[in-house]
């Protein structure tokens, strides 16, 4: 049988506002971790389209328990989650627009110039290695690990 995608390890059903929030975003920030792991060995469009997801649905659950956390630090965290969505978001559109490209020549049977794809291409890079250096950051970050491990207020 296939593993629940949205099952939380460790959440009770019984469980009160205050005991869930740190077990459910732990668990997101573990799949984030997860998934950067996977990122760093391939960073194929489709395994940056999962981080992305990941971080956006982290940020959501964040907005569930903005209550719970302490303010300065809810803020720093999101902000960083929400620069890294958005950072991931600018690689996502890169890859997008070059299958986009690539699909219209194909429906208007012509070639598209060289130099369109090489800037596509050449921007990519660029942003995939901002983006694994904002990941490292990410991951490394004493108030993500606080939010992480401790959750309490």
């Amino acid at each position: 049988m296939a593993r629940i995608k949205w099952k939380i390890t460790g959440l009770e059903t019984d469980a009160k506002y205050s005991e869930a929030a740190p077990v459910v975003l732990s668990n997101k920030l573990k799949e984030i971790f997860n998934l950067i792991n996977v990122f760093f060995k391939d960073d194929s469009p489709e395994n940056l389209h999962q981080l992305r997801i990941a971080v956006r649905r982290f940020r959501y659950v964040m907005e569930i328990f903005y209550n719970y956390f302490p303010k300065t630090l809810f803020k720093k965290v999101y902000r960083s989650a929400k620069f890294l969505q958005d950072l991931i978001g600018e690689g996502r559109d890169l890859d997008v627009l070059k299958m986009k490209v690539e699909d219209i020549a194909k429906d208007i049977n012509a070639e598209i110039p060289r130099y369109f794809y090489k800037k596509i291409e050449r921007d990519k890079i660029q942003v995939r290695q901002k983006i694994k250096i904002e990941l490292i950051k990410f991951m490394n970050d004493k108030d993500v690990g606080k939010f992480l491990l401790n959750g309490n207020k």
